[in-house]
């Protein structure tokens, strides 16, 4: 009888045992060839690869593999080996955000033919009605769950923890809810064929408006909590004058060649920590960064792709993993007041989200099907929530009770675009010859 559990034991004892290295490559392989499988998995029904990456991240976390294999999440994930891979998720995080800044700069108004997935996501969009709508969805499919979330925030506040005090936590609730991420918003748009709608380039340029005035929120919600150093947002406008003029420069004509990935990633590197060293979160230098880049080379280069490849391929898994470890589902009481918790801040984030999205794109002229396509994309977090969330916590805004609920939210608003994109294909189908135009 004792033979059946002493053989586990002994074999993640032994796995212990290992060099120090050797169990860093074994975990790192292990992570990259579980999302590998759960990614194609969730292709195959449907789901954007990121949100299977996630739940990989949470499953090998404390709640599960810690629980049944203590000895082996030890080995794997314990301390001389996660140190390694947080820095592989904090440089993912760091490129993710220089991409997103990049999108920005851009404005979703260049096709790359020769970049990354993201970067080919961009069609023409030559209608300045277009610019228009954008900037009018970006502001009203952020500000309504913005308010949204900050009225929760307020509400909550009397029964949560919130060490860093009431205003804060409701600016990041905020922040939090009104967010859209841009890469899986990309990938999205691929796989429904949405690209070269009217929907799928304002939602693209809205979300990247969007995303930028979350970190901004963000960055107001930790100076106000005290877990930013003093003066940081003042450093962060001066930064912003002093970096104005470098708008008039341009790259040479070989940037972006391959050989300038490590230009490229030491440039936001050191974006990043600066941004770090004057107090702030190192995502805001690289977003810096990314807006330069974008403003002065729409045409990113294949230099951008391997970076992209790299980010999204091997670092963000490592960064998922990070968060996965922060995250216990089994830490939290589930009682009816966290479930009414998990449901109240969902049901908030979906009805805000496409409201505000499909009200939008309605004001700007949208047919209807446009416009409930349009709504739904808006509704996708993924990533960027997860990232803001990663802040958050580390920073004390939140507690793990949170932590876990708007999680939940973020998964959840992530599974529900593919199938609410699939219904409206047979409920309310865009016409099958010419694409509709905005009037």
């Amino acid at each position: 009888m004792p033979s059946s559990t002493a053989e586990p034991v002994t074999a993640a004892a032994s796995f212990g045992t290992l060099d120090p290295t050797a169990r860093l490559l074994f975990a790192l392989a292990a992570l990259l060839l579980l999302c590998r499988a759960a990614g194609a998995l969730a292709r195959r029904i449907g789901q954007p690869p990121v949100l299977a990456e996630l739940a990989i991240a949470v499953l090998l976390g404390p709640g599960l593999l810690g629980a049944l294999l203590p000895q082996a999440h030890q080995a794997l994930f314990g301390p001389g080996t996660r140190p390694v891979l947080d820095g592989f998720g904090q440089l993912g995080a760091i490129l993710l955000a220089l991409r997103t800044g990049r999108m920005l700069g851009v404005g979703g108004s260049h096709r790359d033919r020769r970049g990354s997935p993201a970067d080919r996501a961009h069609p023409p969009r030559a209608d300045p009605r277009e610019g228009r709508a954008v900037a009018v969805v970006g502001a009203v499919s952020f500000l309504l769950p913005l308010t949204a979330g900050v009225l929760c925030g307020l509400l909550l506040a009397p029964r949560l923890p919130h060490g860093r005090g009431p205003l804060a936590l409701a600016l990041f609730l905020g922040c939090a809810l009104g967010v859209t991420a841009v890469p899986v918003l990309v990938r999205l748009l691929e796989e429904t064929g949405l690209s070269a709608t009217p929907a799928g380039r304002i939602a693209l340029g809205a979300a990247a408006v969007g995303d930028a005035a979350a970190w901004l929120v963000l960055a107001v919600a930790l100076a106000v909590g005290g877990a930013l150093a003093p003066g940081g947002l003042w450093l962060t406008g001066a930064g912003v004058l002093v970096l104005v003029p470098l708008l008039k420069w341009r790259p040479p004509a070989g940037a972006g060649r391959p050989a300038d990935v490590s230009l490229l990633v030491a440039g936001c590197a050191l974006a990043a920590g600066a941004s770090a060293a004057l107090g702030l979160h190192q995502l805001v230098g690289a977003l810096v960064l990314g807006v330069l880049w974008g403003r002065r080379r729409p045409d990113p280069g294949p230099g951008a792709d391997a970076v992209g490849v790299l980010a999204d391929k091997v670092l963000l898994p490592c960064f998922f993993l990070g968060f996965g470890q922060r995250l216990d589902l089994g830490a939290p009481a589930w009682t009816p007041a966290f479930a009414g918790l998990v449901l109240g801040l969902l049901a908030v984030a979906v009805a805000a989200k496409v409201v505000a999205g499909a009200a939008g794109g309605a004001l700007c002229g949208l047919a209807a099907p446009q416009w409930l396509r349009l709504g739904v994309l808006m509704n996708a977090r993924g990533i960027t929530e997860i990232v803001v969330l990663t802040v958050g916590y580390d920073a004390g805004l939140i507690d793990r009770t949170l932590l876990t609920a708007l999680t939940l939210v973020a998964l959840a608003t992530t599974a529900m675009a593919g199938p609410a994109l699939r219904l409206l294909d047979r409920l309310r189908p865009l016409p099958a010859a010419e694409l509709p135009a905005l009037p």
